[in-house]
């Protein structure tokens, strides 16, 4: 008992930083909506997001709408009897505010993807994920975004918006479209870093890549191997268009 009489050795307290989680903000423009996390395994529309491997974790800020064109109140665009459910697919600024929004078709309706937007912004997705101060992958696709890291996604595909520095612009995999091609040849000539895609890939998108078997992993180190600017870019492009 006399070794433990003396005073027990000081130590400091530890030092806890609590970190308040960060959730998505429900916008009022997103209330009527159901989060396609909130949906049973066997709801179709849980199915669908599903059966294109989108990682689940941005589950909660995948929607389901009904009635689309009523929800955009672009219903007068359509007969009533034409309107049918979408995904929803909310466009964030940095902030986290919705801002604009992409309807994606779960079959053959047309168009297959339906851009709307609340505020004069340019249409990218992603803000609200991207750290501005690593690398950043722009698509074209906002689906195709969320298999990337540090990914941007332009709808539309107006490239205008974007910084020159750090960026790699990825395409789809289309070297029979002369909407591409050109495309492709006006952002090289801006200065921006390109992919072209090796004819080992026959897939059109990252999205169907990844259905085809790819990881995201190989997706990256595939887009990182096969990356040019300037002059190397436009021979690859050459070499690698079909019309």
């Amino acid at each position: 008992m006399e070794r433990y009489k003396g005073d027990a050795p000081k130590t400091e307290a530890p030092e806890f930083k609590f970190e308040a989680p960060k959730f998505k903000k429900i916008d009022p423009k997103l209330e009527n909506l159901t989060p396609i996390n909130k949906l049973n395994g066997g709801h179709p529309a849980r199915q669908f997001v599903e059966s294109r491997q989108i990682p689940e974790e941005f589950y909660s800020d995948l929607y389901l709408c009904s009635k689309f064109f009523e929800w955009a109140k672009i219903g007068t665009l359509v007969p009533r009897r034409q309107d049918h459910p979408r995904l929803v697919i909310p466009f964030r600024d940095e902030t986290g505010e919705v801002f604009a929004a992409q309807g994606r078709a779960f079959g053959d309706e047309t168009p297959k993807y339906y851009t709307i937007k609340f505020d004069d912004k340019p249409k990218i997705f992603g803000l609200d994920r991207v750290d501005l101060s690593r690398h950043i992958y722009v698509v074209e696709g906002p689906i195709d975004s969320l298999f990337i890291d540090n990914c941007l996604a332009v709808a539309g595909a107006d490239f205008n918006h974007l910084q020159l520095e750090d960026v790699t612009v990825v395409l789809d995999n289309e070297p029979r479209s002369q909407e591409i091609i050109k495309r492709m040849e006006n952002l090289i000539d801006t200065g921006y870093a390109l992919v072209i895609w090796p004819h080992s890939i026959q897939q059109k998108d990252i999205n169907d890549m990844i259905l085809a078997g790819m990881s995201s992993g190989e997706v990256e180190e595939t887009i990182k191997q096969n990356t040019h600017h300037g002059l190397e870019a436009k021979m690859k492009l050459a070499a690698w268009k079909r019309i």
